[in-house]
């Protein structure tokens, strides 16, 4: 399990970029408007904007164009230029642009910070945090200025610098999912596993669609020997990204942490390290924590098992009946629909079919 392996988030820069576009054209010229832009330059930047979010570049430049001839000084639009250059490659020239709209609005927190991503992405760490700084000067409030500028510090070294700017970030708004991992990645750094491990927790609780966020939570809850719980939090991620290499490989380092742990889940190793993403072996080891009646950590297999197949019918079912058993009704039901509706048309299920059948009419009438 190389740690390394959690600094895909440090592949951040272009990523930035992409979410400086929709700031960008969210925002599409709310705060750099003044008396002598014309209205209809002001309608081309917008149709730029949205030309541009949908990828249509040679659109989305007409536009901006058409911008510029009606009002020459108006700073939008060369700024909207520039992003059109990154999406084609052109990085000189996007450099370019973003200076000319500061040139005609030095208070353009955005070109500021576009101008920052490119030289992040160039590792020219003094002169692109110089840049988001301008831009949270500029507007204090500019939640991905602060990203970039945390990233940045990560980037140079300044782990200090970082962490002031993840907690500044976390305070204006405590879901965005890059600060708080940014967090979780210094505490690795740190070796402080403990606190990695608090703002993985969290990190999956406020942005669960994020696989990094399960990943180092794997990672996390690996290095503290807690390894069924590594286990689940790999297969999160597979959940979310099925092609993600470095947790299919934690995953299997994470079983063998568990067959240390309990020799009885050592036949089930090796075909998950024959094949990481099959649902069996995650089946059968729940099965086999049944038979102990350790139901939670059987629950905890065969939803591991429901994460990789959603279409797992027994799965389903045996998640139904030890849901039931703890009395979480709403899950119990939610989990007997699905497997009623996976199992419609095969009789060999038709007693299983019954038993949920029944337990969703007594639950809701109860």
């Amino acid at each position: 399990m190389n740690p390394k392996d959690r600094m895909d988030f440090l592949g951040r820069p272009v990523r930035m970029i992409g979410a400086v576009v929709l700031f960008s054209m969210l925002s599409a010229c709310a705060m750099c408007v003044d008396n002598t832009v014309h209205e209809q330059a002001i309608g081309h930047a917008d149709f730029c904007a949205r030309y541009l979010q949908e990828g249509k570049l040679t659109e989305a430049e007409a536009r901006c164009k058409l911008a510029i001839e009606y009002s020459p000084k108006y700073a939008e639009p060369y700024n909207l230029l520039g992003l059109i250059e990154i999406n084609r490659g052109h990085i000189e020239l996007a450099i370019g642009r973003f200076k000319e709209a500061i040139s005609l609005k030095n208070d353009f927190a955005e070109a500021y910070n576009n101008l920052g991503a490119i030289f992040l992405d160039r590792r020219e760490y003094d002169f692109a945090c110089d840049q988001f700084a301008e831009a949270i000067e500029i507007d204090p409030g500019y939640v991905n200025a602060r990203v970039n500028l945390g990233l940045c510090h990560l980037y140079a070294g300044d782990a200090q610098g970082a962490r002031n700017e993840y907690l500044k970030c976390l305070e204006l708004n405590p879901s965005t999912c890059d600060c708080r991992l940014g967090l979780g990645v210094l505490s690795l750094n740190a070796e402080d596993w403990n606190e990695a491990k608090s703002h993985f927790e969290k990190l999956t609780e406020a942005c669960p669609q994020n696989p990094q966020g399960f990943y180092n939570l794997c990672w996390t809850y690996y290095k503290v020997g807690r390894c069924e719980d590594a286990v689940r939090a790999c297969i999160g991620a597979l959940a979310i990204k099925p092609d993600y290499i470095e947790a299919r490989q934690n995953l299997t380092q994470s079983y063998q942490c568990m067959a240390l742990q309990d020799g009885a889940v050592k036949e089930y190793v090796a075909e998950i390290q024959r094949n990481p993403g099959d649902p069996e072996p995650h089946y059968n080891i729940g099965m086999l924590y049944k038979e102990r009646k350790d139901l939670n950590r059987a629950l905890n297999e065969f939803l591991n098992a429901i994460k990789l197949d959603d279409r797992h019918v027994l799965a389903h079912f045996e998640s139904a009946k030890i849901l039931d058993s703890m009395l979480r009704s709403a899950e119990t039901v939610q989990m007997c629909r699905r497997f009623v509706e996976l199992a419609q048309d095969d009789t060999q299920y038709s007693k299983h079919k019954a038993w949920c059948v029944g337990r969703v009419k007594a639950l809701q009438f109860r």
